[in-house]
C-alpha cells in the first residue's frame, strides 16, 4: 500500500494538470515551475540567510527533467544555493521519503504545497536546508 501512496504522490508531483477553466486552481502541488529561494540554513557555520524573493530562482522543467537556476546574488553569504546554470535532475521516491538528485547532489522532499518547497541535504552536522517560495 506504501508503494502505492509514493507513485500516486510521485505522480502529483511531476505532473502539472491542464485545466480548461482558467478560473479553477491546481489543487495539487507539483515541482514544475519557477521557485524563488527565499532562505538557506545549516551548514557548519550555522547559517540561516534570508534573500529576497526573485534574486534566486528554480525553474524546475519536468518535461526535460532540467532546472535553471538563475542566481543573481550578490551579497557576500557562506552559501546560496547553486550558481546560475542549467542541471539536470531526478526524482526519486522510496518507501519513506522523495528524494530529488540534482547532478551529485540529493537532497530530500521536506515539504512541498502550492507555494512552499523545502529541500535538505539531509547532512545533520553540514548539509543545507533550502526553503522556496512561489
Amino acid at each position: 500500500m506504501k508503494s502505492y501512496m509514493s507513485i500516486l504522490f510521485l505522480l502529483l508531483i511531476t505532473y502539472n494538470c491542464d485545466l480548461s477553466d482558467d478560473s479553477q486552481q491546481n489543487t495539487n502541488p507539483t515541482l514544475h515551475g519557477t521557485w524563488s529561494l527565499v532562505n538557506v540554513s545549516g551548514g557548519l557555520a550555522g547559517v540561516d540567510d534570508d534573500f529576497e524573493s526573485g534574486i534566486i530562482t528554480w525553474d524546475f522543467k519536468t518535461e526535460t527533467s532540467e532546472i535553471i537556476v538563475t542566481n543573481s546574488n550578490t551579497s557576500e553569504v557562506i552559501h546560496s544555493g547553486y550558481p546560475s546554470g542549467t542541471y539536470s535532475y531526478e526524482v526519486i521516491s522510496t518507501e519513506n521519503d522523495i528524494t530529488i538528485a540534482i547532478e551529485n547532489t540529493s537532497l530530500k522532499l521536506e515539504i512541498l504545497t502550492n507555494f512552499q518547497l523545502i529541500l535538505d541535504e539531509g547532512l545533520a552536522s553540514d548539509g543545507f536546508q533550502y526553503t522556496f517560495n512561489r
